[in-house]
Protein backbone atom coordinates (compact mmCIF):
# COMPACT_ATOMS: atom_id res chain seq x y z
CA UNK A 1 0.00 0.00 0.00
CA UNK A 2 1.06 3.59 -0.63
CA UNK A 3 1.19 5.96 2.35
CA UNK A 4 -0.69 9.20 1.74
CA UNK A 5 2.36 11.03 3.15
CA UNK A 6 4.49 10.00 0.17
CA UNK A 7 2.39 11.51 -2.67
CA UNK A 8 3.56 14.38 -4.87
CA UNK A 9 1.55 16.22 -7.54
CA UNK A 10 2.75 17.53 -10.90
CA UNK A 11 0.44 19.70 -12.99
CA UNK A 12 0.65 21.25 -16.44
CA UNK A 13 0.61 25.01 -15.91
CA UNK A 14 -0.53 25.58 -19.50
CA UNK A 15 -3.89 23.90 -18.82
CA UNK A 16 -6.23 26.31 -16.97
CA UNK A 17 -8.03 23.68 -14.90
CA UNK A 18 -4.84 21.90 -13.85
CA UNK A 19 -3.80 24.18 -10.95
CA UNK A 20 -7.26 24.33 -9.29
CA UNK A 21 -7.51 20.54 -9.56
CA UNK A 22 -4.01 20.15 -8.09
CA UNK A 23 -5.08 22.26 -5.10
CA UNK A 24 -8.28 20.23 -4.72
CA UNK A 25 -6.37 16.94 -4.68
CA UNK A 26 -3.75 18.36 -2.31
CA UNK A 27 -6.46 19.49 0.12
CA UNK A 28 -8.05 16.03 -0.01
CA UNK A 29 -4.73 14.36 0.75
CA UNK A 30 -4.04 16.87 3.55
CA UNK A 31 -7.11 15.61 5.41
CA UNK A 32 -5.21 12.37 6.08
CA UNK A 33 -1.63 13.59 6.31
CA UNK A 34 0.75 16.44 5.48
CA UNK A 35 0.08 18.59 2.44
CA UNK A 36 1.78 17.04 -0.58
CA UNK A 37 4.41 18.78 -2.65
CA UNK A 38 2.74 20.47 -5.65
CA UNK A 39 4.72 21.75 -8.63
CA UNK A 40 4.53 22.17 -12.38
CA UNK A 41 5.77 19.65 -14.92
CA UNK A 42 8.39 22.15 -16.05
CA UNK A 43 9.80 22.30 -12.49
CA UNK A 44 10.40 18.55 -12.31
CA UNK A 45 12.67 16.81 -11.54
CA UNK A 46 14.36 19.32 -9.22
CA UNK A 47 11.21 20.27 -7.31
CA UNK A 48 10.39 16.70 -6.21
CA UNK A 49 12.00 14.86 -3.32
CA UNK A 50 12.24 11.53 -5.11
CA UNK A 51 13.61 9.62 -2.13
CA UNK A 52 10.39 10.35 -0.23
CA UNK A 53 7.87 10.18 -3.10
CA UNK A 54 6.17 6.82 -3.57
CA UNK A 55 3.43 8.01 -5.93
CA UNK A 56 3.45 10.84 -8.45
CA UNK A 57 0.04 12.18 -9.52
CA UNK A 58 0.17 14.02 -12.85
CA UNK A 59 -2.48 16.42 -14.11
CA UNK A 60 -2.31 16.99 -17.86
CA UNK A 61 -2.15 15.02 -21.06
CA UNK A 62 0.26 12.44 -22.42
CA UNK A 63 2.94 15.09 -22.89
CA UNK A 64 2.89 15.80 -19.16
CA UNK A 65 3.22 12.10 -18.41
CA UNK A 66 6.14 11.74 -20.82
CA UNK A 67 8.04 14.48 -18.98
CA UNK A 68 7.09 13.03 -15.61
CA UNK A 69 8.10 9.51 -16.64
CA UNK A 70 11.57 10.60 -17.73
CA UNK A 71 12.08 12.28 -14.36
CA UNK A 72 10.58 9.48 -12.24
CA UNK A 73 12.03 6.42 -13.99
CA UNK A 74 15.50 6.51 -12.40
CA UNK A 75 13.84 6.35 -8.96
CA UNK A 76 11.23 3.71 -9.81
CA UNK A 77 8.42 6.05 -8.76
CA UNK A 78 5.00 4.99 -10.11
CA UNK A 79 2.80 7.54 -11.86
CA UNK A 80 -0.96 8.00 -11.61
CA UNK A 81 -2.13 10.15 -14.51
CA UNK A 82 -5.30 12.26 -14.47
CA UNK A 83 -6.29 13.14 -18.02
CA UNK A 84 -6.64 16.84 -18.81
CA UNK A 85 -5.39 16.45 -22.38
CA UNK A 86 -6.89 15.55 -25.74
CA UNK A 87 -6.11 11.83 -25.99
CA UNK A 88 -4.76 10.44 -22.74
CA UNK A 89 -3.38 7.06 -23.79
CA UNK A 90 -1.17 6.90 -20.70
CA UNK A 91 -3.49 8.39 -18.09
CA UNK A 92 -5.54 6.34 -15.65
CA UNK A 93 -8.35 8.64 -14.50
CA UNK A 94 -10.63 11.30 -15.92
CA UNK A 95 -10.98 14.56 -13.93
CA UNK A 96 -14.27 13.55 -12.31
CA UNK A 97 -12.94 10.15 -11.23
CA UNK A 98 -9.66 11.06 -9.52
CA UNK A 99 -10.91 10.57 -5.95
CA UNK A 100 -12.31 7.10 -6.63
CA UNK A 101 -9.14 6.00 -8.38
CA UNK A 102 -6.82 7.51 -5.76
CA UNK A 103 -8.76 5.82 -2.96
CA UNK A 104 -8.25 2.45 -4.65
CA UNK A 105 -4.53 3.07 -5.02
CA UNK A 106 -4.16 4.09 -1.38
CA UNK A 107 -6.06 0.97 -0.26
CA UNK A 108 -3.78 -1.28 -2.31
CA UNK A 109 -6.29 -2.07 -5.07
CA UNK A 110 -3.88 -1.43 -7.91
CA UNK A 111 -1.14 -3.04 -9.97
CA UNK A 112 2.08 -1.68 -11.44
CA UNK A 113 2.56 -1.60 -15.18
CA UNK A 114 6.15 -1.29 -16.40
CA UNK A 115 6.96 0.10 -19.85
CA UNK A 116 10.33 0.02 -21.54
CA UNK A 117 12.19 3.21 -22.35
CA UNK A 118 14.97 4.13 -24.76
CA UNK A 119 18.28 5.81 -24.13
CA UNK A 120 19.83 7.93 -26.85
CA UNK A 121 23.27 9.45 -27.33
CA UNK A 122 24.35 11.92 -30.03
CA UNK A 123 27.97 11.71 -31.18
CA UNK A 124 29.96 14.11 -33.31
CA UNK A 125 33.54 13.31 -34.17
CA UNK A 126 33.72 10.69 -31.42
CA UNK A 127 32.45 13.12 -28.76
CA UNK A 128 29.10 12.63 -27.01
CA UNK A 129 27.13 15.86 -27.45
CA UNK A 130 23.88 14.92 -25.76
CA UNK A 131 22.22 12.07 -23.92
CA UNK A 132 18.55 11.58 -23.12
CA UNK A 133 15.86 9.01 -22.40
CA UNK A 134 12.53 8.50 -24.14
CA UNK A 135 9.28 6.75 -23.28
CA UNK A 136 7.71 7.26 -26.71
CA UNK A 137 10.26 7.77 -29.44
CA UNK A 138 13.45 9.22 -30.85
CA UNK A 139 13.01 10.92 -34.24
CA UNK A 140 15.58 12.16 -36.74
CA UNK A 141 13.74 14.22 -39.32
CA UNK A 142 14.00 17.13 -41.71
CA UNK A 143 13.88 20.64 -40.34
CA UNK A 144 11.89 23.59 -41.65
CA UNK A 145 12.88 22.92 -45.26
CA UNK A 146 10.65 20.52 -47.16
CA UNK A 147 13.58 18.40 -48.37
CA UNK A 148 14.22 14.73 -47.69
CA UNK A 149 17.13 13.67 -45.51
CA UNK A 150 19.55 10.79 -46.01
CA UNK A 151 19.97 8.54 -42.97
CA UNK A 152 21.96 5.32 -42.73
CA UNK A 153 20.61 2.86 -40.16
CA UNK A 154 22.68 0.08 -38.61
CA UNK A 155 21.53 -2.63 -36.21
CA UNK A 156 24.22 -4.12 -33.97
CA UNK A 157 26.92 -2.87 -36.33
CA UNK A 158 25.36 -4.30 -39.48
CA UNK A 159 23.92 -2.04 -42.18
CA UNK A 160 20.14 -2.23 -42.35
CA UNK A 161 19.19 0.44 -44.90
CA UNK A 162 19.81 3.94 -46.13
CA UNK A 163 16.63 5.95 -45.80
CA UNK A 164 15.77 8.80 -48.12
CA UNK A 165 12.75 10.17 -46.30
CA UNK A 166 11.26 12.95 -44.24
CA UNK A 167 12.65 11.17 -41.20
CA UNK A 168 13.10 7.99 -39.22
CA UNK A 169 11.28 7.09 -35.99
CA UNK A 170 12.76 4.79 -33.36
CA UNK A 171 9.90 3.94 -31.01
CA UNK A 172 9.00 1.85 -27.99
CA UNK A 173 5.75 -0.15 -27.81
CA UNK A 174 4.35 2.87 -25.94
CA UNK A 175 5.40 5.12 -28.82
CA UNK A 176 3.81 2.78 -31.36
CA UNK A 177 0.49 4.56 -30.75
CA UNK A 178 2.02 8.03 -31.24
CA UNK A 179 3.95 9.44 -34.23
CA UNK A 180 4.89 5.94 -35.37
CA UNK A 181 1.22 5.04 -35.78
CA UNK A 182 0.56 8.18 -37.82
CA UNK A 183 3.49 7.22 -40.07
CA UNK A 184 2.01 3.79 -40.79
CA UNK A 185 3.64 1.68 -38.10
CA UNK A 186 1.99 -1.23 -36.27
CA UNK A 187 0.46 -1.00 -32.79
CA UNK A 188 2.49 -2.95 -30.22
CA UNK A 189 1.01 -3.82 -26.82
CA UNK A 190 2.81 -2.03 -23.99
CA UNK A 191 4.08 -5.15 -22.24
CA UNK A 192 6.37 -5.96 -25.17
CA UNK A 193 10.02 -4.90 -25.06
CA UNK A 194 10.72 -4.33 -28.74
CA UNK A 195 12.20 -1.42 -30.66
CA UNK A 196 10.24 -0.19 -33.67
CA UNK A 197 11.77 1.51 -36.74
CA UNK A 198 9.35 3.49 -38.90
CA UNK A 199 10.41 5.66 -41.86
CA UNK A 200 8.44 8.86 -42.46
CA UNK A 201 7.39 9.36 -46.10
CA UNK A 202 10.26 7.30 -47.58
CA UNK A 203 11.23 7.92 -51.20
CA UNK A 204 12.76 5.08 -53.26
CA UNK A 205 14.07 3.40 -50.10
CA UNK A 206 12.99 0.92 -47.42
CA UNK A 207 9.36 1.74 -46.71
CA UNK A 208 8.25 -0.99 -44.32
CA UNK A 209 8.35 -0.61 -40.53
CA UNK A 210 10.64 -3.08 -38.78
CA UNK A 211 10.22 -4.55 -35.30
CA UNK A 212 13.55 -5.25 -33.57
CA UNK A 213 14.35 -7.17 -30.41
CA UNK A 214 14.96 -5.36 -27.14
CA UNK A 215 18.69 -5.89 -26.88
CA UNK A 216 19.77 -4.36 -30.19
CA UNK A 217 21.66 -1.13 -30.69
CA UNK A 218 20.43 1.15 -33.47
CA UNK A 219 22.90 3.58 -35.00
CA UNK A 220 21.60 6.35 -37.28
CA UNK A 221 24.16 8.30 -39.30
CA UNK A 222 23.46 11.54 -41.14
CA UNK A 223 24.96 11.18 -44.62
CA UNK A 224 23.89 14.41 -46.29
CA UNK A 225 24.47 18.08 -45.69
CA UNK A 226 20.78 18.80 -45.28
CA UNK A 227 19.53 19.87 -41.83
CA UNK A 228 18.30 17.06 -39.60
CA UNK A 229 16.52 17.75 -36.31
CA UNK A 230 16.57 15.26 -33.45
CA UNK A 231 13.55 15.10 -31.15
CA UNK A 232 13.02 12.94 -28.07
CA UNK A 233 9.40 12.39 -27.02
CA UNK A 234 8.45 15.31 -29.26
CA UNK A 235 10.90 17.76 -27.70
CA UNK A 236 13.68 19.16 -29.89
CA UNK A 237 17.11 18.14 -28.63
CA UNK A 238 19.57 19.32 -31.26
CA UNK A 239 20.22 19.92 -34.96
CA UNK A 240 22.36 17.21 -36.52
CA UNK A 241 25.13 17.73 -39.03
CA UNK A 242 26.48 15.47 -41.75
CA UNK A 243 28.52 12.73 -40.09
CA UNK A 244 26.70 12.91 -36.76
CA UNK A 245 25.56 9.64 -35.22
CA UNK A 246 22.54 8.87 -33.06
CA UNK A 247 22.79 5.68 -30.99
CA UNK A 248 19.56 4.30 -29.58
CA UNK A 249 19.06 1.26 -27.36
CA UNK A 250 16.85 0.06 -24.52
CA UNK A 251 17.23 2.06 -21.33
CA UNK A 252 18.04 0.32 -18.04
CA UNK A 253 15.10 2.30 -16.59
CA UNK A 254 11.41 1.61 -17.04
CA UNK A 255 8.39 3.87 -16.65
CA UNK A 256 6.06 2.60 -13.91
CA UNK A 257 2.33 3.33 -13.83
CA UNK A 258 -0.21 2.67 -11.09
CA UNK A 259 -3.25 1.01 -12.69
CA UNK A 260 -6.68 0.20 -11.27
CA UNK A 261 -8.14 -0.96 -14.59
CA UNK A 262 -8.08 -4.60 -15.66
CA UNK A 263 -4.78 -5.81 -17.06
CA UNK A 264 -6.22 -6.05 -20.60
CA UNK A 265 -7.30 -2.40 -20.53
CA UNK A 266 -4.99 -1.42 -23.41
CA UNK A 267 -7.16 -2.71 -26.24
CA UNK A 268 -10.31 -1.09 -24.88
CA UNK A 269 -8.46 2.18 -24.40
CA UNK A 270 -7.06 1.98 -27.92
CA UNK A 271 -10.54 1.83 -29.43
CA UNK A 272 -11.92 4.52 -27.14
CA UNK A 273 -9.12 6.92 -27.98
CA UNK A 274 -8.86 6.34 -31.73
CA UNK A 275 -12.19 5.23 -33.21
CA UNK A 276 -14.35 8.19 -32.05
CA UNK A 277 -11.84 10.60 -33.56
CA UNK A 278 -11.88 8.71 -36.84
CA UNK A 279 -15.68 8.95 -36.87
CA UNK A 280 -15.56 12.67 -36.11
Amino acid sequence: MIDVKTISILYNAHIPQAYPLAQEIAAWIEQNGPRPRVCTTSDAPDAICWQETRLLVTLGGDGSILRAARAAAPYGTPILGVNLGRVGFLTEAEPGMWEEVLRKVLSGEYWIEERMMLQVAVRRGGEVLRQAEALNDVVAARGARARVVHLRAEVDGGCLATYVADGLIVATPTGSTAYALAAGGPVLPPQLRNILLVPVAPHLSMERPIVLSEGVRVRISVISGRPVVLTVDGEVQTELESGDEVIVEASPHVARFARVQERNYFYKTLLQRLVPRNQD
